[in-house]
This record gives C-alpha cells, structure tokens and sequence, in this order.
C-alpha cells in the first residue's frame, strides 16, 4: 500500500472553519485530522475530553489548528454552542461533517430493540442532524462553499441484517441529506453522505484474532483491504468538502475499497 500523500492536498481547504462530531477517536479523528491537513481549522466536537483532546494534539502534532469543544449531539443547546464556539474561535463555519454514532449500535435482533435503544440510536443519528442542519445553516448560507456531510453507512442501502434499527436510521439519513441537498442547493450549499468501510481499532482487533478469516474477508474488497481512517477515508472527505465538489449534491458516496459495487 502506497502512503497518502499529504501535499497534495496542501490549501485545498485553507482558511475554512470545519466541526466535526464524534471525532474523540476512530474515524471521527481520522477525519479531523485529514481535514486539518488539508488546511482546515477543525473543531472537535465530542463528549470525551481526554479523547477530544488527544485528537486536538494530533492535529497540532500535524502543523494543523484544532480546538475541542465538550458536546452532546442530542442536545439542541449543546450543538448550538458547539457552533457558536467555532465561530467565535475561528471567525465563521464553512464544513460541518456528523460523523458521531451510536455507542448501543451493535447487532440486534428485531425481538430484541426495545423503545430505549431505538430512541438513542435515532437520537445520535437523526435528530443530531437535525439540531446541526438547524445551527449551522445560518453559516453556511451563501458563502460558496459551505459544506455539510453526513457518515452513513452502506447498510442504510442494501440492507443489514441483525440491526434493522441501525439500518432504518441509516437509509434515513440518506433520505434526509437527499433532501437537504434540494432545499440548500439554492444556498449554494453542497450536502452528501460518506458510507466508509474504515479499519477502526474494533474491526482489527476483529479481523486478527482470526487470520484465516482475514483473508477471506479481505478477497471481499477489490483493493484488498480496509480504509485506514486518516488515509483512506480522510481524503475522500476532504475531496467532498472542497472546490472539486462543487457540483455534486445529493449523493451517498461508498468509500469502501470497491466493497459494494453494485450500490
């Protein structure tokens, strides 16, 4: 595998103020990391302020500008801070990408979701973009180059089986940033959904504790592999939220290596 590259992206999100949710760790961080890189000032908007701050440190490791902000994305007041915050720090809000999960989303048969665990995977799925979508317009309205992006999952298009909440949730996101990408487009406001298949720290604790399982997995991707979460994932955000997207609205890109080609 041929290392990122990181130069080539040099500027392209230079003097843009971006928040994104969830970023304590795993591909949030990724992200935040990939846009800070890519010259972003980035806010990391997460309830755990040691991982919130460990990915701030990373991000000023990098040469890049962070700042973390305590935040629940259920809470309507707590997202509106959350952008308040970016503004007064960074002067304006031009990306905003909802990257934050449910910590309950987890294979689950219908028999078992009961009325608690459905309400907190919608509460982080939904009604979060929703308090985000709400904050955040006013920002990113008419700037040019206001952005906003969903982490979706491919599960919310062709289906998953022993989640069907986590499924449900998904394919409403991408309903929802379908009809987002309409109602903003006059806004000049670009919105689309990323569906990543990431190799977070749970996916490789999965895969090596089963090598043979690996491989056959693995024949599974065209490119032979999982994203790793900077420099795989990372750079596709970073494409979907500059200038070179300016003209594609609407879509749930697949970020898989090939996974799911018929989607």
């Amino acid at each position: 595998m041929t290392a990122m590259d990181w130069t080539s992206t040099a500027g392209l999100l230079a003097g843009r103020v971006a928040i994104v949710t969830g970023a304590s760790g795993g591909v949030g961080r990724g992200l935040a990391r990939a846009l800070a890189l890519a010259g972003a000032r980035v806010v990391v908007a997460a309830r755990s302020p040691a991982g919130g701050g460990e990915t701030v440190a990373q991000i000023e490791a990098e040469g890049g500008q962070a700042l973390f902000v305590a935040t629940d994305v259920c809470d309507r007041d707590a997202v509106r801070r959350t952008v308040e915050a970016a503004v007064q720090a960074f002067g304006g809000l031009d990306i905003v990408v909802h990257n934050a999960a449910s910590t309950v989303a987890r294979p689950t048969s219908l028999e078992d979701i009961d009325d608690a665990l459905w309400a907190e995977q919608a509460g982080v799925s939904l009604d979060a973009l929703h308090h985000l979508a709400h904050a955040a317009l006013p920002h990113l309205r008419d700037t040019g180059r206001g952005r906003f992006l969903v982490l979706s999952s491919a599960q919310g298009q062709h289906g998953g089986a022993m989640n069907p909440a986590y499924t449900a949730l998904k394919a409403a996101q991408r309903g929802f940033v379908k009809a987002l990408a309409r109602e903003w487009g006059p806004h000049d406001i670009v919105v689309n959904a990323l569906a990543p298949a990431a190799l977070t720290d749970a996916a490789r604790a999965y895969l090596e504790a089963d090598p043979e399982r690996t491989r056959e997995a693995m024949k599974s991707f065209p490119l032979g592999r999982m994203g790793d979460m900077r420099d795989d994932i990372g750079p596709a955000a970073v494409a979907m939220c500059s200038d070179l997207w300016r003209y594609v609205t609407g879509q749930t890109v697949n970020v898989d290596g090939g996974y799911y080609t018929a989607l």
